[in-house]
């Protein structure tokens, strides 16, 4: 069972407290909650490496969610493996997981095409239908604006 040394595991213990069912980080917290552990010359995130002493290694591709909701905890029957879209829809309260959640735009028509994000990583879904709205509007704008230069 597991993947620590023994001086590693009792290292890593020191830093913890029983929380009810909960094994709360009391070490170095990071902005948002998540631990971090110094493991074989490199910083890492705690219920990372409670994940890879129980489990070993995470797949590609895959993140580990809190079961518990809470981000301290290194519990690691609290961790589970997801992908980064099912981790999204499980955390009801960020407006990541409101915006996945959405199936049709303000309007109330499909979100039917994916197109990547620009200027940064991920997609972003559209509604053809507004899309092509908009489109037309900017058309006629444009239009308008070369007449008056004219």
């Amino acid at each position: 069972m597991g993947n620590l040394t023994t001086p590693e595991r009792g290292r890593f213990l020191s830093r913890t407290r029983r929380d009810s069912d909960c094994l709360i980080w009391t070490g170095r917290l990071d902005k948002d909650g998540y631990g971090f552990f110094y493991l074989r010359r490199k910083t890492r995130r705690a219920h990372r490496v409670a994940w890879y002493d129980m489990h070993g290694e995470i797949p590609d591709g895959m993140v580990i969610n809190h079961v518990c909701r809470s981000r301290a905890c290194v519990n690691a029957q609290h961790l589970q493996v997801v992908t980064v879209r099912e981790n999204t829809l499980k955390d009801s309260a960020t407006v990541s997981a409101i915006n996945a959640r959405k199936t049709h735009c303000k309007r109330g028509h499909p979100f039917d095409r994916v197109y990547p994000k620009s200027g940064g990583p991920g997609s972003q879904r559209y509604c053809s239908i507004c899309e092509a709205a908009k489109n037309r509007r900017l058309r006629q704008k444009w239009r308008t604006e070369d007449k008056l230069k004219v």
